[in-house]
Parts: C-alpha cells; sequence; structure tokens
C-alpha cells in the first residue's frame, strides 16, 4: 500500500556529487518544508550539500490536509521512512521545533547519518511547554489554542514577539504568517500525554542539539533534556528566538551546524 504524496523540496550540491550525506531538513508543528528553503537549503547547497526537505503529511502541498486532526507522530515518522527511501542514502536529519520531536522517534528504530535538532520538542514533550505558559504567559498560551481550532488569526507583532528576536526581518515574519497552518490535534496529543516508560532508546548516531535564548516555547532545560538523551552537550545560541532558520541571525545557526557536519562528515 502506498502512503500519501508527500511534497519533497530538493536543491542540489552546488559542483557536482557532494563528499557529504545528503540533508533532510523536517520542520516544526504550523509549517511546512518551505520554511528551509528561505535560507538554509540554498546556504547549504553552495558549500556542498545535497538538501532536501519534506512537508509532513497534511501539511504544505502533501496530502493529508482533509485528515489532518488524525494524523500521529508516528505517522510523521513513516513520512520520513518515505522520503529516505526516496532519497537512497541515509542522510543528516535536521529538525526544528516539532520536526526534532519526531527524528528522535525515527532513531528508536532507525539509523540515519546523524541528527541535528534545533529548538526542538524534547523527549517528555510539550507538558512543561503547556505549563510555563500557562503561568508565564496564559494570554499567548489561549491564543495558541484558539488558532488551533480556527478562530484566531495571529497579527505580526504577536507572532514575532512569540517565534522571533526582536529585531528579526519583516519579510521573515511575514512568511511565516502566510505560510503558517493549524496542526494535528493528534499529533499534538502524542507530544503532550506521554507515556514516559514508553519512550525508547534512541539509536547512538552523531548528534547536535541547539537551543535559542529568546525562544518562549522552548525553555534551555528542555534542550538539556534532549541532549542528555543523546549523550551530547547542548548548546543554547544567543540572541534568537524560536524560529532558527528564519530569525535575523539564522546564519549563526547555519555556521555552527556547518562546522559540524565538517567536523563528523568531511573527507
Amino acid at each position: 500500500m502506498h502512503g500519501p504524496r508527500l511534497e519533497v523540496l530538493h536543491e542540489p550540491a552546488l559542483g557536482g556529487k557532494s563528499p557529504f550525506p545528503p540533508l533532510l531538513f523536517v520542520h516544526g508543528a504550523y509549517s511546512n518544508a518551505g520554511c528551509w528553503q528561505r535560507h538554509f537549503m540554498p546556504w547549504f547547497a553552495k558549500r556542498g550539500f545535497d538538501c532536501w526537505a519534506v512537508s509532513l503529511e497534511g501539511h504544505g502541498a502533501s496530502e493529508g490536509r482533509a485528515y489532518l486532526a488524525a494524523i500521529s507522530i508516528n505517522d510523521y515518522v513513516k513520512n520520513l521512512v518515505a522520503v529516505i527511501r526516496r532519497i537512497k542514502t541515509q542522510p543528516v536529519l535536521i529538525g526544528h521545533s516539532m520536526g526534532g520531536y519526531v527524528i528522535r522517534h525515527y532513531l528508536n528504530h532507525h539509523i540515519p547519518a546523524g541528527a541535528a535538532f534545533l529548538a526542538s520538542v524534547p523527549p517528555h514533550g510539550l507538558a512543561s511547554s503547556t505549563l510555563r505558559l500557562l503561568t508565564q504567559a496564559p494570554g499567548l498560551l489561549m491564543k495558541l489554542n484558539l488558532y488551533q481550532h480556527g478562530s484566531y488569526d495571529p497579527e505580526f507583532v504577536e507572532l514575532k514577539e512569540m517565534l522571533f528576536s526582536a529585531d528579526a526581518h519583516e519579510e521573515d515574519v511575514e512568511y511565516l504568517i502566510n505560510a503558517s497552518q493549524p496542526e494535528s490535534q493528534r499529533a499534538l496529543m502524542d507530544m503532550t500525554l506521554i507515556n514516559l516508560l514508553g519512550i525508547g532508546t534512541p539509536n547512538k548516531v552523531p548528534a547536535l542539539v541547539l537551543g535559542a535564548a529568546e525562544d518562549v516555547l522552548i525553555a534551555p532545560g528542555d534542550v538539556v533534556a534532549m541532549a542528555n538523551q543523546l549523550d551530547v552537550s547542548a548548546e543554547i545560541l544567543p540572541h534568537m528566538g524560536h524560529m532558527m532558520m528564519l530569525d535575523t541571525r539564522w546564519e549563526q545557526v547555519a555556521h555552527r551546524l556547518f562546522d559540524w557536519l565538517e567536523q563528523h562528515y568531511a573527507r
């Protein structure tokens, strides 16, 4: 049985065959593959990386919008399996927010070339983020819930305060407003009501775990929790909001990722 048709973006390495494994970028909740195409994919393709990005089932131009509410985290993991089969080479997986959580679950049963996590939902899920928002920014939590249920459209200033640093470029904030969509209710539940005993043990691969100092959604402790599961050190990058691939200093993230890739894969 064939799975859903998935939107897959591809930017080949400039200069021919790459000495590196391919990169597969995985977006977060409410987003799609296009968030990687604005900056990251051209930047890495210029430096010799074969770049791919997937819109998970029900996102972007992928099939599944009609049954989005029922799509699970496990379905998103199956999406990665299907795209990697198409790439034909085990890639380095690079996930943002929910995308990092999906990759973490992929590691339970698969061994990619490596994995990088940007402001990732931690292994214990969204419970700590939800509690933090409830106590520190209840209005923001309410608006997120309203947006998820189609009752609210975020304004420029609100989205910027929630997901970007104060000096974020207007065109990147506008892009995110136009590209955003509701998330799967089932996937959000999967990340909230978690059986801690059933998380599983990830296969060991080279890993990089980055967080953003000004992230109001994913706290430094969440970043450390992901790093601890993967036996690496967490790194918190300064002056940066949650949307690390779109924010003003996105190139700092790209350079750190590039250095890590060269360290592990240059040959």
